[in-house]
């Protein structure tokens, strides 16, 4: 398993300076989620820092009646500031993180996040710089509530699940992605029918061609 984590280090996180490296071989486990597992939930105790080296993650809010506020993606090379965040302070996630599909992670102990940040400046700056990537995306998410039509927010929602699986086919129900917006399946509907008379999506069975 060593080895294995090794050529994910060396792949996903090659700015980490190789003393880094050997005390993350030498503490970290390798996970593999498969696709819609609940890797974090809202009131679970953060124990690990999860390292995202393939894959990808859903991170969202929910409520008691399970609406839904999509946050972000996580991807290789990536780590979850608010999960950090949460550890560092109260040792409880704020957020749910769900697979989209088979992720594998390094899971590092959540004491080694300050115990490195001063011994290790790639370390320092990785956290500084998954803190600032995530701030500016919940900006976006406020920005998109409070600002921004629906039509726009779903257009731009549509842009980074593609950008995030590096594919324009987006494989999500109208029912998906209404709950991920805390809108409504006839809304989204009705406004995808609007986007594929546009010429800005073609809309299949459970899947979204983005065109432009």
């Amino acid at each position: 398993m060593k080895k294995e984590i090794g050529n994910y280090l060396d792949f996903c996180f090659k700015d980490f300076e190789p003393e880094l490296k050997e005390e993350i071989l030498d503490c970290a486990d390798l996970l593999v989620l498969p696709a819609d597992d609940l890797m974090m939930d809202i009131g679970q105790k953060v124990e690990v820092i999860p390292l995202i080296v393939s894959g990808q993650v859903k991170v969202f809010r929910e409520d008691e009646d399970d609406h839904e506020l999509f946050m972000y993606y996580l991807g290789p090379g990536e780590a979850c500031a608010i999960t950090m965040i949460c550890s560092a302070r109260e040792g409880y996630s704020k957020i749910k993180a769900i697979p989209e599909e088979e992720t594998t992670v390094i899971v590092v102990p959540i004491s080694k996040l300050d115990e490195w940040m001063p011994k290790y400046k790639s370390w320092y700056y990785f956290v500084m710089d998954t803190y600032q990537d995530r701030f500016e995306e919940l900006l976006k998410v406020v920005d998109g509530i409070a600002f921004h039509r629906m039509d726009e927010r779903l257009i731009e929602y549509l842009e980074k699940n593609a950008e995030a699986s590096q594919s324009n086919s987006i494989h999500k129900t109208h029912q998906q992605i209404a709950q991920e917006l805390n809108s409504s399946r006839e809304v989204i509907t009705r406004l995808l029918k609007k986007l594929e008379q546009r010429g800005v999506v073609k809309v299949n069975r459970n899947q979204i061609q983005l065109i432009s």
